[in-house]
């Protein structure tokens, strides 16, 4: 997710996957005959590394949970600000699937876990999410969060703008077409 020197470390933090996660994700009879599991967390978790640079020593830490709500740590398709790549960041947003019908969007605080926030609605599937800082935005999280998310009601993909600080609905609109999950799009400004 991301990587920066502090204190004589490289520090990164990592989303963690079990090296045959997506073996048969997909296979349709996996989708089609899952067992529901009641589970509280995903089974990808995300974990800070920390390389001493003197020592050479590898330290591994959990991400803070001070709120005790196991899948606030386990976010897939993790995504900052990318204004703050290759330094410390404060805030990180990522997408929760636990058993395909349960998927949560994150915000992460990792200075003050209490301030975590999530954004979900039954029946709807979101995709990886994307942050767009605000032009002249002056905090980390001032911009918007964007999803592709399927409206299982509806069966209709819509665009979702969440606000980076917040996290709550700025708006939505309903697409043409839909859109299959994870659309692994991304917004590059210098090209609009």
């Amino acid at each position: 997710m991301n990587a920066w020197e502090e204190e004589g470390e490289v520090v990164f933090d990592l989303a963690c996957n079990k090296w045959d996660a997506i073996e048969t994700f997909f296979d349709i009879e996996t989708m089609l005959d899952h067992p529901e599991t009641d589970g509280e967390k995903a089974d990808f978790i995300m974990k800070r590394v920390r390389l001493n640079l003197d020592t050479k020593a590898v330290t591994v830490e959990e991400w803070p949970n001070l709120r005790g709500i196991p899948m606030l740590n386990t976010l897939d398709f993790p995504i900052i600000n990318n204004d703050y790549t290759g330094y410390k960041n404060r805030f990180a947003y990522g997408w929760v699937s636990i058993d395909y019908w349960k998927q949560t969007l994150v915000k992460k605080d990792l200075e003050n876990s209490l301030n975590d926030k999530t954004w979900s609605y039954p029946s709807h599937y979101p995709g990886e999410v994307f942050f767009i800082p605000r032009p002249g935005a002056v905090f980390e999280d001032d911009g918007v969060v964007v999803t592709i998310v399927y409206d299982g009601v509806k069966k209709k993909s819509y665009l979702l703008l969440l606000d980076g600080q917040t996290f709550e609905e700025l708006n939505y609109s309903y697409l043409p077409h839909n859109v299959p999950l994870s659309f692994h799009g991304n917004w590059f400004p210098e090209l609009y």
